[in-house]
């Protein structure tokens, strides 16, 4: 498997961020993802932000009715992970 690509996405009414799972609460007025301000109910791709946990980019886009998906991204994989996914395919390395 190729370390460049990793692929998760999360569907829920919280904004999850697809590496860890940390959670962030949708409000009217103040959503911030890695210090940047997000617009939590406006419908569409929403752009890539960094989560303040593991400090990996995600996208976010908006779907109607408020559900929030977040995507990884090509690249942000580390080595624990692939080395993980590895072992889940059943190509661990020896």
């Amino acid at each position: 498997m190729n370390k460049e690509w990793y692929s998760n996405w999360e569907c829920d009414d919280e904004i999850i961020c697809p590496y860890c799972g940390k959670k962030y609460e949708p409000t009217y007025e103040e959503t911030y993802i890695g210090g940047e301000d997000v617009d939590c109910y406006k419908e569409g791709e929403q752009g890539e932000f960094t989560c303040d946990e593991c400090g990996k980019k995600f996208r976010l886009s908006v779907e109607m009715k408020w559900e929030y998906t977040t995507e990884t991204i090509d690249g942000e994989m580390t080595e624990e992970e692939h080395e993980d996914m590895d072992n889940f395919l059943g190509q661990g390395r020896k």
